[in-house]
C-alpha cells in the first residue's frame, strides 16, 4: 500500500494556486499595452492572437476544471463553471486563427457571465474573505461584460486583475480545508493518507 504525508498539497488546490500566478500574468499582460511608455512589442507579446497568448489562455482556463470540480458549488454553478471554460478557451483559439476581434470578443465576454455565476454561487458556500472577494470579483467581471464596448472600459477590469488571483489563492485554502476534514471525517490520521 502506498503512503503519502497529508502536508502535500490536494491537487486541486495546487491548480488553484497555479491558476491564480498564470491568471495573474495574463492580467499584466491585459493592461501592459495601456501604458505608454512600455515598448509596443514587449507590451503585445501575450496578447490574443499571438501564439504565446493562446497557449497561456488554455494553460489558466485548463487548471481551472479540477478547481471546478473540487469547490462546494450547486451542479448547475459547476455546469456554469465549465461552459466558462470551453467558451474562453474556444475564444483564445478563434483569436488565434485570425476570428475578427468584435466576434470573438463578444463570445468571449457572454462567456464570462456563465464565470461570474459560478464564482457568485461558489463564493456563498464560502465565508469570510473567500465569498467576499469571490462576490466582488464576479459583480467586476459581469459589470465589464456590458460595458467592455466603452472607451476606458478597461478600467472598470482593473479591479478583476487583483481579486481573482487572491480569489484563487483563498479558493486552495478552502479546497484544503475540505480535503483535510474528509480526512479526518474518514478517521485518517494527520500524518498519512494511505492511496
Amino acid at each position: 500500500m502506498n503512503e503519502r504525508k497529508t502536508s502535500q498539497l490536494p491537487r486541486a488546490a495546487l491548480a488553484a494556486y497555479i491558476a491564480a500566478v498564470l491568471f495573474s500574468i495574463r492580467f499584466i499582460f491585459f493592461f501592459l499595452p495601456f501604458i505608454p511608455s512600455i515598448p509596443h512589442n514587449a507590451a503585445n507579446f501575450v496578447q490574443d492572437g499571438t501564439l504565446p497568448g493562446a497557449l497561456l489562455g488554455l494553460a489558466e482556463h485548463l487548471v481551472l476544471f479540477p478547481i471546478i470540480a473540487a469547490l462546494p458549488a450547486p451542479p448547475w454553478a459547476r455546469a456554469a463553471g465549465y461552459g466558462w471554460l470551453v467558451v474562453d478557451m474556444s475564444t483564445d483559439i478563434m483569436a488565434f486563427n485570425g476570428v475578427p476581434v468584435a466576434i470573438f470578443l463578444a463570445l468571449r465576454l457572454g462567456g464570462h457571465i456563465s464565470s461570474a455565476l459560478w464564482v457568485m454561487a461558489a463564493s456563498w458556500q464560502a465565508r469570510g474573505a473567500t465569498r467576499i472577494i469571490g462576490w466582488l470579483y464576479a459583480l467586476d467581471l459581469a459589470s465589464y461584460s456590458f460595458l467592455a464596448a466603452y472607451k476606458g472600459s478597461f478600467l472598470v477590469l482593473l479591479p478583476s486583475a487583483l481579486l481573482f488571483p487572491i480569489w484563487l489563492v483563498l479558493v486552495g485554502r478552502v479546497i484544503t480545508r475540505v480535503s483535510e476534514g474528509e480526512q479526518a471525517r474518514m478517521g485518517i490520521s494527520e500524518t498519512q493518507v494511505r492511496v
